[in-house]
């Protein structure tokens, strides 16, 4: 029983940030020793805060931490010491320093990391000002020190893979592209806007969905790159960005669709006798939530070539005025143009290349 607890724990702590925290304390810790032990420093309080700045989620977003950190860093060494050293009176040095370094604390490189271009260029004058070069060097030691321990704390410590994150995004993508399209049917049968059966929202619902799984998509491959655990080696084709790129083409049909429909919610009205597109058409939104749903790489599903020939058949020039024809090509634009999306080959999971044995070699006994 607590055998089974005890995974589920960690797995809660994981959610919650527990490794990002562990992997940032264990940095700033072996950061302090070190520097208390080979720089003989009482409060080597640069080095740890380094540490801790950068540690992010992934490897790959540590590195960037990294680097933008200790770019911040040397820009503001970089513009302090001739300040200090050359300007004088020492408050028209300062104003110097103070404007160069937040100009270039704007940089769009450096992101937030661009605070610390000031703030180390202050600290800098402070220190070669008042004749303390080497406490400046100690503090730049320090640093250098904080930023390679949470460099291999976040290579080597609880490396994270969103992959798991990164399917229930998707999922939910899934999920609410068919039950957008299942209540479009809705709405065409009942001859009602699709606001009125989808919620006013309906659009920004699924373009937040959208975005969601774009952003888990990307971390989950950025967290597979550069890790060393076995599990993050393998390949998720299942989340392939041609998958995304499909499920992202189809939720932008299926809003156009929505916004035909709202537009003119007759559009798809049955009321004449000639016209016999309503019912059709509404079967055929809900076959093409199902082949949404089952978007998944691999084959597309099997009711998809099915599809494709009821809209053939929908589409034909039959006997409605020209223009209930207009309107009902109008309406079937974007759905065949999912259906195409649909339809395009998706990723297939990798075969694993199996060496084959040398027939001259003899083979081991056993």
């Amino acid at each position: 029983m607590h055998s089974g607890r005890l995974p589920a724990l960690m797995a809660r702590i994981g959610r919650a940030g527990g490794a990002e925290a562990a992997r940032a304390t264990v940095a700033a810790g072996l950061t302090w020793q070190t520097s208390v032990t080979l720089l003989h420093v009482t409060d080597p309080y640069a080095g740890a805060v380094a540490a801790l700045l950068i540690v992010e989620t992934t490897v790959v977003a540590t590195v960037s931490a990294a680097t933008r950190y200790a770019v911040g860093c040397l820009l503001g060494v970089l513009v302090a010491v001739p300040g200090a050293l050359y300007a004088e009176p020492g408050m028209a040095g300062l104003a110097v320093v103070v404007f160069a370094s937040v100009l270039l604390a704007r940089h769009g490189f450096l992101g937030h990391y661009g605070l610390h271009v000031p703030t180390t260029a202050l600290i800098t004058f402070a220190l070669v000002r008042g004749r303390h070069p080497g406490e400046l060097a100690t503090h730049l030691a320090e640093i250098v020190l904080g930023i390679g321990f949470g460099l291999a704390c976040s290579v080597l410590l609880f490396p994270s893979v969103r992959v798991r994150s990164a399917e229930r995004a998707l999922e939910d993508l899934r999920l609410r592209i068919a039950r957008q399209l299942d209540g479009l049917a809705d709405a065409v049968v009942r001859h009602e806007r699709p606001r009125n059966i989808l919620g006013p929202g309906w659009e920004d619902d699924l373009g937040t969905a959208l975005a969601r799984a774009r952003t888990a998509t990307d971390e989950a491959h950025e967290s597979l790159r550069w890790n060393v655990r076995p599990t993050a080696r393998r390949r998720h084709w299942h989340l392939d960005h041609r998958v995304l790129r499909t499920l992202s083409d189809v939720a932008g049909q299926v809003t156009a669709t929505g916004r035909l429909l709202d537009a003119h919610p007759d559009a798809a009205e049955a009321s004449s006798p000639r016209s016999a597109f309503a019912q059709p058409y509404a079967r055929l939104l809900r076959t093409t939530a199902l082949c949404a749903y089952s978007c998944r790489g691999g084959r597309p599903h099997p009711a998809l070539p099915a599809a494709r020939q009821a809209l053939a058949r929908l589409g034909a020039p039959g006997c409605d005025p020209p223009d209930r024809a207009t309107a009902d090509q109008r309406l079937l634009r974007p759905l065949e143009s999912a259906l195409t999306c649909l339809s395009a080959p998706a990723p297939a999971p990798p075969a694993r290349s199996r060496r084959l044995p040398n027939p001259l070699r003899p083979a081991p006994r056993r």
